[in-house]
């Protein structure tokens, strides 16, 4: 059968609870103006009944029903065509749409470069402490850290350039017909998140094969763009009939792009299916990654450190994002006590809820800064591999018996045609360090002006 708008759909209510979302007016903004100019916004691009038909395929996926589920493919084949035959069938009548709201939800983009040195934790060869060296673009953290929508990121979706400042009087009424949209306000931010992080490595930390001390880590940069993102929420009661009672479930659709295809719709599986240890690993179905642009780097590329080691207990990117979903997002874990799987609470709950708007390093969307940010990460990146490749080479030649013996393939692209060429090991060193002295030289004269004067700040504030 076809959803219809609930009588209730433009009541602001909201609210987020450990398992579903209920009313929200205890965490709308109450002040008309906002807290800085850095937040920017992302106007809602879908209306809300074209939102409601989409949320209510997705509902009846979420019941698990075989009949709703029937319907759910049908109404995306057929569209409303196939209602009266539904309705005939008796097709989705146990799943109801009891409210549905237009949210603005605080979030984060984070651009930042992290460096520091680790022990091998396994090795042999205690004289080697590798470098790690880590990057990220527009990763993402909840600015806010009411569960359930704290466990989902909003990481995918690419975002223009060119986002309007948020503006409480005109966002909050852009929907029109007296369909309210509720704005649920900034309360933690990634710095408070990166403090919290620190803490809990504290000075002895495994990972992998590798002993972390938060101390020997630096952030080279850590750049954090305030964004009001647009959502859909709606609120299910499927009957389960008999003596099953009612469940009750939210469905989650982002609002920011004229294509409904392109906007993410995400809702809690059936308990039933997280038991039998399906969909175990996140709170929603059809999560996006927290860290979408990652690159980790670990060198030299000793024994025992390489991807491709036996083990292969060596850290790299893929298990990092993963880590990092874990944290934010923690898997159901069995209750012993109760025999039903319960969710840890979003680490954010804990961040300090003290932002300073005023701090260099959180910056505007469409500014200059986060485009000087993306290229400065990017050089960073390919310097940093030319690093690891010489250093992996410096550290063989060193313990080579004859190091004048070890050659390699180059590639020569100087002539018309690219060609192999051999060359010595040494050669080749002493060609990559004057290409990575050249690029750390160029790395330099990119910095962005605001993290030039962060590190003078940082520096006086250390002295």
């Amino acid at each position: 059968m076809s959803p219809r708008l609930p009588s209730t759909l433009t009541r602001t209510r909201i609210v987020a609870g450990p398992s579903r979302l209920r009313g929200v007016r205890t965490l709308s903004t109450p002040s008309q103006t906002s807290p800085s100019p850095k937040i920017s916004s992302v106007p809602f691009k879908i209306r809300p009944e074209d939102a409601a038909q989409r949320m209510y395929i997705n509902g009846l996926l979420a019941s698990a029903a075989l009949p709703n589920m029937i319907l759910a493919g049908l109404l995306r084949l057929f569209g409303q065509s196939i209602t009266p035959l539904a309705n005939e069938l008796g097709l989705g009548t146990n799943l109801k749409m009891k409210d549905m709201k237009a949210v603005l939800y605080p979030i984060w983009r984070v651009d930042s470069i992290l460096q520091g040195s680790v022990k091998l934790a396994d090795s042999t060869n205690k004289r080697v402490d590798p470098k790690m060296w880590i990057s990220t673009r527009e990763g993402y953290v909840p600015g806010n850290p009411f569960a359930p929508l704290s466990y989902l990121s909003f990481a995918v979706p690419p975002l223009p350039d060119d986002l309007p400042q948020y503006n409480l009087s005109e966002d909050l009424t852009q929907l029109g017909d007296g369909f309210d949209v509720v704005p649920v306000p900034f309360t933690v931010s990634p710095l408070g998140l990166a403090k919290k992080i620190r803490e809990e490595i504290g000075s002895y930390s495994r990972w992998e094969n590798v002993i972390i001390d938060e101390k020997k880590w630096e952030e080279t940069m850590l750049a954090a763009y305030p964004i009001m993102f647009p959502i859909y929420i709606a609120e299910f009661e499927h009957d389960l009939g008999g003596d099953e009672g009612i469940r009750s479930f939210n469905v989650i659709m982002d609002a920011h792009d004229e294509n409904p295809t392109n906007c993410r719709v995400s809702w809690p599986p059936p308990p039933q299916l997280v038991e039998n240890g399906r969909f175990d690993k996140n709170y929603f179905v059809n999560p996006a990654p927290f860290l979408p642009m990652c690159n980790l780097i670990l060198y030299p590329s000793v024994a025992g450190t390489t991807p491709n080691s036996v083990n292969n207990s060596s850290p790299n990117t893929s298990k990092f994002v993963e880590l990092f979903r874990e944290y934010m997002s923690p898997s159901p874990n069995k209750d012993n006590n109760s025999n039903t799987k319960t969710i840890k609470p979003s680490p954010m709950l804990s961040v300090e809820n003290e932002i300073d708007w005023n701090d260099l390093r959180i910056q505007n969307w469409s500014g200059k800064d986060r485009l000087q940010n993306g290229d400065f990460i990017e050089h960073s990146l390919k310097t940093q591999k030319g690093i690891e490749t010489l250093e992996t080479m410096s550290y063989f030649s060193s313990r080579a018996p004859h190091p004048e013996d070890l050659k390699g393939l180059v590639i020569n692209t100087s002539g018309s045609r690219p060609k192999f060429e051999r060359k010595s090991l040494s050669d080749m060193e002493n060609q990559l360090r004057d290409d990575v002295e050249r690029m750390k030289k160029e790395l330099i004269d990119m910095k962005p002006d605001w993290l030039i004067e962060y590190d003078k700040q940082r520096n006086n504030n250390t002295q």
